[in-house]
């Protein structure tokens, strides 16, 4: 690859292992993954991956990115997709969502998840919070008409009994503002998808003016059908919520 020998030697690995697990009868290389403590390092390599295919090496590099950073780059493509709808340019660049006209960064408007310190010192709870529940997933739902009370309400949730103790709290919220507008967000809690796949469940129930927290207790893999577990809690809270607010 042309690296200088000192520039190798001095590369920082924090891990190298094989892909999928060993198996006599495939009669292809399992492919090698290569952690790099330093990305200035790691960009140096992928730098050389045209030399090696201009002298027809057998080895191949491929970058792959976290699951976390392809996870967030898939909800920066379609709050984009939105922009874009009302005519609004926008670049992704990274983990940011940039707005090309003033250069300035997107921005959850109800910015990060609340920490123990204000769930515990802001007033007392305040919401009527609804519940339903799918298996191993609890879900919670209470109106929601702001950035505001999504932040706020979100709060009240995360009081509510056994909620804190949950290995994940997925949540999702979509509200029509004064003008029409449709204003929307979602939040994994580190179960990769789950944010935007409950507020597709929303979405296309038609379900404004609420934010719905679904919490899991880690009980196993269960695979992709966590997902349809997630959006029947979810929306089976939004219905005790709607038949609440009927009686």
């Amino acid at each position: 690859m042309e690296i200088a020998q000192e520039a190798a030697d001095n590369l920082q690995i924090s891990r190298i292992f094989h892909m999928d697990k060993f198996d006599r009868n495939k009669n292809y290389t399992r492919p090698v993954c290569i952690q790099f403590s330093n990305k200035i390092h790691k960009d140096m390599v992928m730098s050389r991956v045209s030399f090696l295919k201009k002298k027809q090496s057998p080895f191949r590099f491929a970058q792959q990115q976290p699951e976390e950073i392809r996870e967030k780059k898939k909800q920066l493509y379609e709050i984009q997709k939105k922009y874009s709808e009302k005519n609004i340019d926008t670049k992704v660049k990274g983990d940011k969502l940039i707005f090309t006209q003033s250069n300035s960064v997107y921005r959850n408007k109800v910015g990060s998840r609340p920490t123990a310190e204000e769930i515990i010192t802001t007033d007392e709870v305040k919401t009527a919070v609804h519940s339903g529940k799918s298996i191993e997933f609890i879900g919670h739902s209470v109106p929601a008409d702001s950035f505001k009370q999504v932040r706020r309400s979100m709060v009240d949730i995360m009081r509510t009994d056994t909620v804190a103790s949950a290995s994940h709290n997925i949540y999702a919220y979509r509200f029509t503002s004064q003008d029409g507008s449709i204003h929307e967000g979602s939040d994994d809690d580190g179960e990769h998808g789950a944010g935007r796949s409950l507020l597709k469940a929303m979405t296309d129930n038609e379900i404004t003016n609420a934010l719905v927290v679904v919490s899991r207790w880690f009980g196993g893999k269960i695979g992709p059908r966590r997902f349809t577990h997630i959006k029947e809690a979810g929306l089976s809270a939004v219905k005790s919520m709607v038949a609440s607010t009927k009686g």
